[in-house]
């Protein structure tokens, strides 16, 4: 399996307290940068974009 070369991948870790945690960890992905997961759209996001453009195909990011 390829792997890149090491970099911090960082995410938002939500809790059932409703608190959010920012965790970092090594990552060896093929991005070969460091990469914030969080910046990526929800679900909830990605349906919005997708039903407010009539259903369009080119604007389906679920």
């Amino acid at each position: 399996m390829p792997t890149g070369p090491k970099h911090t991948r960082s995410y938002d870790l939500g809790h059932p307290d409703g608190s959010i945690e920012q965790v970092c960890e090594d990552c060896r992905c093929m991005i070969g940068d460091d990469h914030n997961d969080s910046d990526s759209l929800s679900a909830y996001e990605a349906e919005d974009i997708y039903m407010s453009s009539g259903m369009d195909k080119d604007d389906d990011f679920r």
